[in-house]
């Protein structure tokens, strides 16, 4: 007989937790999932108030064809409840002297947007022809953040217009401080295989010839909301995942890990032969400051976005925009303070009652992080202000509800790899990491990188 409780104790009921702890169910190992708070999910977690249907955290999700989320739609009887984004979700605006521009969606819609001046579009051309970025060439070879690359290869106003908004969309940053390399891979990649990114596009696009499932590169969400997502794998896990437990200590044993619980003020110890610590850096620091010390600088050393995020109900009427599409993301250069406006009621159906809209504002990130902690009549009034200068919105809304996130989305600065490195190479044996600072920050990546944690231990052959 195993020493063991369960051979596998997961910490963290985030998307990452879950998906971790669900892998492992379903290949027949023995997990329990613990979460420290009142509910599983993390940051992505639905309620209906008033008609209203709000999004605390993230409002839909995007798959690629390689994303396991994917593949455990049907297992999870998901796919039955999915919504794909209609035509709003194909376009986006950004704002440019005060009123809202169409946002270029690809180099090649930059080249007929009014976004970018003339000047601005030749400059994008060039970058056909500009040579890749070689540190043994460079008289200051060192790691490119967002703002470098996308200056160096496409110029000053495609960073400021394009680039700039959308990495406040994504990472509710500034391009300023995030790591090329680590944010967007995928073009550092283009960059160094074909010589430039736009060359690198035309040959992708010439050699797709194989459709896309359903469900790969749409916007979807579900029917009742993307806590439908969290919910589902917690019907799955049942009594394996518990909630208002915190995790006093883990420490090593001959057979594996002994950690310490705090449920409802009783102390409960629990042994397993794994541990995964599924939940931001900073609380990944604080579980393993004893057992693996060498961790915490590195952990701690990852930065977070703090977000406030403002749902907004408007009577129809009452908005001159025709909030024809995704949202409004806000470049720096517009000296707003707000990092932008999603369209939620005209993305999916069902966000708000018969004859009113749903507007959700996200104040803070990187760029005003104390904005984010506003009082709450102070934050209302700034929102007002912002939606009727952009918007064209009239009166007070008929209903507005604020969520705080005060570690919403991690950064991934300058040093980023070398700091999961020192991580990852620092935990001993048996101790797995999952979470949005490890592969992405999207709902996707992260519930990847829980996956590819339950693979890890699934390498292991399973107890006895």
């Amino acid at each position: 007989m195993s020493a063991h409780d369960v051979e596998t104790l997961v910490v963290g009921g985030g998307i990452a937790g879950l998906a971790c702890a669900a892998h492992l169910k379903a290949n027949g190992r023995t997990v329990k999932l613990v979460e420290r708070n009142d509910h599983l999910g993390g940051v992505v977690k639905t309620f209906r108030e008033d008609g209203y249907l709000i999004e605390t955290g993230p409002n839909s999700l995007y798959l690629r064809a390689e994303d396991p989320l994917l593949e455990y739609l049907p297992k999870m009887g998901l796919d039955q409840h999915v919504l794909l984004a209609g035509t709003a979700g194909q376009k986006r605006f950004i704002l440019k002297n005060g009123s809202p521009k169409p946002l270029p969606m690809s180099i090649f819609d930059g080249l007929v947007s009014p976004v970018l001046s003339f000047a601005g579009k030749l400059r994008v051309l060039k970058e056909a022809f500009i040579p890749p970025y070689d540190p043994d060439d460079s008289e200051d070879p060192h790691e490119e953040t967002v703002s470098e690359f996308v200056t160096r290869r496409f110029g000053e106003e495609f960073l400021d217009w394009v680039v700039d908004p959308f990495v406040k969309g994504v990472y509710a940053s500034t391009p300023d401080i995030l790591s090329m390399e680590e944010t967007f891979p995928r073009l550092t990649s283009m960059e160094s295989h074909h010589g430039s990114v736009i060359r690198a596009a035309i040959a992708l696009q010439m050699g797709r010839k194989i459709p896309s499932p359903r469900f790969v590169r749409k916007i979807l969400s579900f029917d009742t909301g993307m806590g439908r997502l969290p919910n589902a794998f917690a019907d799955f896990l049942g009594t394996d995942a518990g909630t208002n437990a915190e995790v006093l200590g883990c420490t090593k044993t001959p057979e594996g890990f002994r950690t310490a619980l705090l449920y409802e003020d009783e102390t409960y110890y629990l042994r397993s032969r794994h541990v995964v610590i599924a939940t931001s850096a900073l609380h990944c620091s604080e579980i393993l400051k004893d057992l693996c010390p060498d961790v915490v600088n590195p952990l701690t050393e990852i930065p977070y976005a703090p977000i406030a995020v403002a749902s907004v109900g408007f009577s129809r009427k009452n908005v001159r925009h025709p909030l024809d599409g995704f949202g409004i993301l806000v470049p720096t250069k517009e000296r707003r303070k707000i990092l932008g406006i999603l369209f939620s009621s005209s993305l999916f159906p069902g966000r708000a009652p018969d004859g009113q809209v749903l507007l959700t504002v996200y104040v803070g990130g990187m760029v005003n992080p104390k904005l984010a902690f506003s009082f709450d009549e102070d934050l209302i009034s700034l929102v007002e202000s912002e939606l009727k200068s952009i918007l064209g919105t009239q009166g007070s809304p008929d209903f507005i509800r604020i969520q705080r996130w005060e570690g919403a989305i991690p950064q991934y600065t300058l040093g980023h790899h070398d700091r999961i490195e020192r991580i990852t190479t620092a935990l001993p044996e048996g101790i797995h990491l999952a979470g949005a600072y490890l592969a992405g920050v999207s709902v996707s990546q992260t519930f990847s990188s829980g996956i590819e944690a339950a693979k890890n231990i699934l390498a292991f052959p399973p107890e006895d």
